[in-house]
């Protein structure tokens, strides 16, 4: 046998398994592959992506930069290089290669969806969309701008129409779970509880043994209840939030007390008391309650 065809039967089998996620298998045909063919950029492409894939970040990020160092135009490892640059929050840097790639690849759906998920994650979400609807002029039946654009009516308010074809879209693409949870916390982020819980509770349906979408599921319907809106400025804010609302209190009481007739005040200061003890203490009870 050729070199070149016993490369082709390795590359064969490493993306074989690979695709069907058998990454301890794939590592090891990988790592043979290499012994025999040291200088083969896919091989070590691919060695890069299933360190990806197990979770090892660092290891991946070196693999692929070793790749792009040799070969910079590179499809699968500029790929692989945004989604570490999404994980480690480099989301400018992650969008400078999604829009290189467009721009060389202009009809790739895969490269619309992947895009789109990124201005899901930032919440650009009207983009999100148009950039999924692009994909799907190019690819009608493209899996992850199906799954994208039903996520984002969704979230908009086409819930019923939405609804059912978001979880068919789960049932036979589960792999796109965790785009949507990530979406809900970005949402609860930004003070947007509600949708967050809609989306929260559409992933839990995928999948309703995860303790931890369920714990997710309980504190956003926490979040989200209706006795907790006082509290927005601090779930919005955080640190921010209850500092920025204590001082507009002390101001507002030390103002109140020159101006306002002394039982005004004193109902406003109670009222003030009434808040803090408020916040210190219900959230505690909603969240044993729920």
């Amino acid at each position: 046998m050729t070199a070149g065809r016993e490369l082709a039967l390795v590359l064969a089998e490493s993306h074989a398994l690979v695709e069907r996620r058998r990454y301890p298998s794939a590592r090891k045909t990988v790592a043979r592959g290499l012994q025999a063919f040291p200088d083969s950029l896919e091989l070590s492409y691919l060695a890069a992506y299933i360190d990806y894939a197990e979770g090892h970040a660092d290891s991946a990020m070196r693999g692929v930069r070793a790749v792009l160092s040799l070969d910079p135009q590179h499809y699968g490892a500029r790929r692989l290089c945004a989604h570490l640059l999404e994980d480690a929050k480099q989301f400018a840097e992650a969008e400078r290669v999604w829009i290189e790639l467009l721009r060389e690849y202009p009809l790739d759906a895969d490269c619309y969806a992947a895009y789109a998920e990124l201005m899901l994650t930032t919440l650009h979400i009207d983009k999100a969309r148009r950039l999924a609807a692009e994909g799907l002029r190019h690819a009608p039946q493209h899996a992850g701008c199906l799954y994208l654009v039903t996520l984002v009516d969704f979230v908009a308010g086409s819930r019923r129409e939405a609804s059912a074809s978001l979880q068919q879209l789960l049932h036979e693409h589960p792999e796109h779970v965790n785009s949507g949870i990530a979406l809900a916390l970005a949402l609860s982020e930004r003070g947007d509880n509600r949708s967050a819980l809609r989306v929260a509770q559409q992933m839990l349906r995928q999948r309703p043994d995860s303790v931890p979408m369920l714990n997710l599921v309980r504190a956003l319907k926490c979040r989200a209840h209706w006795s907790m809106w006082p509290l927005y400025p601090v779930q919005r804010w955080g640190w921010a939030g209850s500092i920025g609302v204590t001082l507009l209190a002390f101001i507002a009481l030390g103002l109140g007390q020159a101006v306002l007739p002394p039982a005004v005040h004193g109902a406003l200061l109670i009222l003030w008391v009434t808040y803090v003890v408020y916040s210190w203490t219900w959230p505690r009870l909603l969240r044993r309650w729920m």
